[in-house]
């Protein structure tokens, strides 16, 4: 670790270690690896050098297409389809001993490589993976991470809380109180950082196309099917975005409506360019979740389009979601009032939407706060 890292205002050598499942490039399988390669390129356009440490395949691309000379991709070698995403409903029922002790080895590989460079100021892992939890502490350079899903796996649970009873911090942030008080019982996270976006790649649009959208992964957790309700019982077109990340649930819960019903319109895993492009022309963004969201990335980029969103009031949405005012907010599981609020979408000012996220979830914000926690971390 050089001392120059220490000094406030010097750049830092940071290690970023990404979930291994899959490669981090677009189009992006979800929100946790959209933020990874925005606070990538933030951090590297700020002059630190930044190493990511991902799964083979993996792409970094700044606006032109190319990253930044100071911001590399270390490749870990990980076979399509050798490491098991994670299964938010069964929760371990459908236990693959052969991914387990891989993805241990990975994770392994990767710390040790980290260590063997010698030149890291701090890791920052953001994998929802067991190895990461457990090996980090054990890493000559100090190891920190960000949790992007709430409460719902006692072995990280418990892995968390030893680092937090043995060294009096856990070494981690979240990115919504909401989440964090899901793991109050356990330990105390160090800070709560929200995600960042970075309006200015975001155009703002009119939603004068009168369809709703859901874009998110096709997962049951995430509630695509709830959507396809609420629009129906809305009387609205819908079209909904995102990558099949269960290929069980979309072929018996979505497909057959697809199929059955012409206001329904799938365009599958769209780049992030599209995406964005797509929610301004939305009158509104549905964002059903059956989990308590941990923050819902959607959300802010919805309102950064100038698009309100429906949803529950539960999770992170009422942190990012204003109700009345950038989007309705309606009691869990209410499709009545959720179809409801759709007929009030273009009550609302689409300007007022994006200016709270301007203010509130910057990017610029979020780097300034990761920078400042490195520090802290560091000295």
């Amino acid at each position: 670790m050089s001392e120059k890292s220490r000094i406030p205002g010097e750049k830092l050598n940071i290690a970023l270690v990404a979930p291994l499942v899959t490669p981090v490039g677009p189009p992006f399988l979800g929100g946790a690896q959209v933020l990874l390669h925005e606070l990538a390129l933030g951090l590297a356009g700020r002059g630190h050098d930044v190493t990511i440490f991902a799964a083979s395949g993996s792409r970094l691309e700044d606006k032109n297409g190319q990253p930044p000379p100071n911001l590399r991709l270390e490749e870990i070698a990980v076979k399509a389809g050798e490491l098991t995403p994670a299964d938010f409903q069964s929760m371990g029922e459908n236990f693959d001993a052969e991914a387990f002790f891989r993805q241990g080895a990975l994770f392994l590989e990767t710390f040790l490589k980290i260590n063997a460079a010698n030149h890291f100021d701090i890791a920052h892992a953001h994998a929802f993976d067991w190895p990461a939890y457990a090996l980090g502490p054990l890493s000559q350079v100090p190891v920190v991470h960000t949790v992007h899903l709430p409460s719902v796996d006692p072995h990280i649970n418990a892995a968390l809380a030893t680092v937090y009873r043995e060294t009096g911090r856990s070494r981690a942030v979240t990115v919504s109180e909401a989440c964090a008080r899901t793991y109050t019982n356990d330990f105390a996270f160090d800070r709560v950082i929200y995600n960042g976006i970075n309006t200015a790649e975001i155009p703002f649009g009119t939603g004068n196309e009168g369809f709703l959208l859901f874009a998110g992964r096709m997962a049951p957790e995430k509630g695509p099917d709830l959507a396809i309700e609420i629009a129906r019982q809305a009387g609205r077109k819908l079209i909904l975005a995102g990558g099949i990340y269960d290929q069980t649930f979309f072929d018996e819960k979505i497909k057959p409506q697809l199929a059955a019903d012409p206001a329904l319109d799938y365009l599958g895993r769209l780049d992030r360019k599209v995406l964005h492009e797509l929610m301004g022309r939305a009158e509104g963004v549905l964002f059903p979740s059956r989990w308590e969201e941990p923050f819902g990335l959607v959300l802010a980029e919805s309102l950064a389009a100038g698009t309100p969103v429906v949803s529950w009031q539960r999770g992170a949405a009422p942190e990012i979601v204003t109700g009345g005012e950038t989007g309705f907010l309606v009691p869990f599981m209410d499709i009545a009032a959720a179809a409801g609020a759709t007929r009030n979408l273009g009550q609302l000012d689409r300007r007022e939407c994006r200016r709270q996220i301007e203010t509130r979830f910057s990017l610029e914000k979020m780097l300034d706060d990761y920078i400042d926690y490195y520090r802290e971390v560091v000295a």
